[in-house]
């Protein structure tokens, strides 16, 4: 509740500092009104900006997974895929281990 409350007296300053910067010809409501539709427009374009970056850069990363999967299924590992047992890991590491002496 307390970040809602900041949020509106920061936004009530903002636009009344933006009103003050409008011509004194122009009525104090109506100059109120076109400073918060402005702040409004920039606000949603902003966050326009920021959410499709973020889903783009969202969809560049599925596709590069996709397509690392989608290169490198047959490099996964061999077997009929069970479990590996204790033995046939250390005769596998002895295997390699021989291979580099």
């Amino acid at each position: 509740m307390q970040v809602i409350q900041t949020v509106w007296k920061v936004s009530k300053d903002g636009i009344e500092a933006g009103t003050n910067l409008v011509p004194d010809a122009i009525p104090r409501p109506i100059a109120r009104i076109s400073v918060t539709i402005a702040a409004v427009m920039v606000s949603l374009f902003l966050l326009k900006s920021f959410l499709s970056t973020a889903f783009f850069a969202l969809a560049v990363m599925g596709l590069s997974y996709f397509t690392f999967i989608a290169l490198n299924k047959d490099e996964g590992p061999k077997g009929d895929g069970g479990t590996t047992s204790v033995e046939d890991s250390l005769e596998e590491a002895r295997r390699i281990m021989e291979k580099y002496k």
